[in-house]
């Protein structure tokens, strides 16, 4: 009915007010009983949950696969360090021998070029003289 106050809500028999300190005290203490309550049912029925009694055992095959797996990665991995290891050292060998080759040729050119200017100099001497 329009106009008149509204009766406060009950829970559980016990009036609530929303400002008041005590009632919300007593509904949070109820509700914590009520998951305790809740918990050791769900507990009783179901034992398998309690810490530490679940234990997963892994079939002794797959455990002998996972070894022979792990063994083979780390022989895989120790052999390419090595294999890496190795190249490197013959490239840093077979770059000092090209660098030692490039080194003579680049010295037999600049010879050889020497040489090739003055057999032109040479040749635009005669001809400047008169081909004689």
């Amino acid at each position: 009915m329009a106009g008149q106050p509204r009766a406060a809500p009950r829970f559980l028999g016990v009036g609530v007010m929303p400002d008041s300190q005590g009632n919300t005290e007593q509904i949070r203490v109820m509700a914590e009983q009520i998951a305790d309550t809740a918990i050791v049912r769900f507990v009783s029925q179901h034992p398998e949950v309690r810490r530490g009694t679940v234990v997963a055992e892994i079939p002794a095959p797959l455990k002998w696969a996972a070894i022979i797996a792990s063994a083979v990665l780390t022989v895989s991995a120790s052999a390419g360090l090595i294999w890496m290891v190795t190249s490197v050292s013959e490239m840093s060998v077979t770059l000092a021998r090209m660098d030692e080759r490039m080194g003579g040729y680049i010295e037999a050119q600049a010879v050889q070029m020497k040489q090739l200017e003055s057999r032109v100099n040479d040749l635009e001497d005669y001809h400047r003289q008169g081909a004689r």
